[in-house]
């Protein structure tokens, strides 16, 4: 298994464990009568749907999705793939904390930083895509079958 598909898949476990902490301390919060912020909630759907499960797809896909020639296991482009993760990585981690935080964070440059982390995701996903894109292929055609009595 190439280094790059461990880190996608360690890395998506990472933000499930991060999410899942994450949605017991609202819920903690929830049932203590505490304040929540809708920061909170996003940053949390965040670390789930594109920290984990995302990093999980683009992981396995990485690895199972049919290579398009030998000696390339993570497909013809590894510093691009490498780069995503890093954009995919980084700006989920920023969107998620300065999101759980958003009460806190209220100066006006906080939001440029969303910004910027939601960009660096964005880019890091279709970079991503577009380095899978030539890996998915269509189904390959039946075979004609031969006319009876002959043999193929």
């Amino acid at each position: 298994m190439h280094i790059l598909v461990r880190l996608y898949l360690r890395t998506a476990f990472f933000f499930l464990a991060l999410g899942l902490l994450g949605g017991l301390w609202i819920e903690f919060q929830l049932t203590a009568g505490g304040v929540i912020s809708h920061g909170m909630v996003v940053a949390h759907v965040h670390m789930l749907l594109v920290g984990f499960l995302l990093m999980m797809v683009f992981g396995v896909a990485y690895w199972l999705f049919p290579r398009s020639g030998r000696g390339q296991p993570i497909g013809p482009y590894p510093n691009l793939v490498g780069f995503a993760y890093v954009l995919l990585t980084v700006g989920t981690m920023i969107r998620a904390v300065t999101e759980f935080f958003d009460v806190q964070l209220t100066e006006p440059a906080w939001g440029y930083v969303r910004l910027a982390a939601s960009t660096s995701q964005m880019a890091g996903i279709v970079i991503g895509i577009w380095a899978l894109w030539g890996r998915v292929r269509g189904t390959a055609l039946p075979k004609a079958e031969s006319p009876p009595g002959t043999s193929a």
